[in-house]
């Protein structure tokens, strides 16, 4: 599956109006890595695709798994995602 947030995003200039549907938006802040996983597959069984990220500050690499994350998901489904999360 290629994540449509993976490729190269345009610049602003060349970008059309469609293309909204790149634009990530936060849905859900975990405490730890095995938290925001389970937050993605309960998204990712309901057909929403999602992006972990650790929150600036706390990117340590030492500690992979602890420090809090933040769940990404393209706008058009962050309505969705946040119903089912909520």
């Amino acid at each position: 599956m290629r994540w449509p947030w993976s490729q190269r995003r345009p610049s602003a200039s060349t970008r059309s109006e469609g293309d909204d549907s790149l634009r990530l938006v936060k849905v859900a802040y975990a405490r730890s890595l095995p938290e925001a996983e389970m937050i993605e597959s309960l998204l990712r069984q309901n057909g929403i695709e999602s992006l972990t990220q650790r929150n600036s500050g706390f990117d340590v690499p030492d500690f992979l798994a602890a420090g809090p994350r933040d769940v990404l998901v393209p706008e058009k489904d962050a309505e969705r995602a946040r119903e089912l999360l909520g």
